[in-house]
């Protein structure tokens, strides 16, 4: 089994979001005029503040930095990287969690518990690859904010949910 480079833990959200569908992190990494001044504006974070390179990097979204969640200062407390590594693992933090946040329709952290199971049993890196298929357009592969419906390169509906 190959070693997963640090740049894709770092993608891999201690609470089991996908940060490559984030649109903190995407919207800076594609250069989106119009969500990094969406995000600008609902944040109060200047443009040329914004910035995020994951969950676990150095350089993480100013308003993500504290996690209101608590799942950042959770995992230093416990010393584990994500939450499937902790022995209090579902915690009702995260059941809470799940229940929240829908967008067009799409429940965004319905199914971080599963994912983190996921993990837990095959590995950051299978989940990682299924996250990969799952976050791109099918039709031209562009990765996607996570509540798209349509893909912003090819114009096709990306989603079926």
């Amino acid at each position: 089994m190959r070693t997963m480079k640090k740049t894709e833990n770092q993608l891999i959200g201690i609470c089991g979001l996908y940060c490559k569908t984030c649109p903190k992190y995407l919207a800076y990494q594609d250069q989106d005029t119009i969500e990094l001044k969406k995000m600008s504006e609902a944040d109060g974070v200047p443009i040329e503040k914004i910035r995020c390179d994951g969950c676990l990097s150095d350089n993480v979204y100013p308003t993500c930095r504290d996690c209101k969640h608590g799942f950042r200062r959770c995992a230093e407390e416990k010393k584990v990287t994500w939450c499937f590594q902790c022995p209090d693992f579902p915690c009702p933090r995260l059941e809470n969690f799940s229940k929240i946040h829908e967008v067009n329709g799409i429940w965004h952290h319905k199914k971080v518990i599963e994912n983190l199971r996921f993990m837990r049993d095959f590995g950051t890196e299978d989940w990682v690859k299924e996250q990969e298929k799952e976050g791109a357009c099918p039709h031209c592969g562009k990765m996607l904010y996570w509540y798209a419906l349509d893909c912003p390169r090819c114009g096709i509906p990306a989603r079926s949910e």
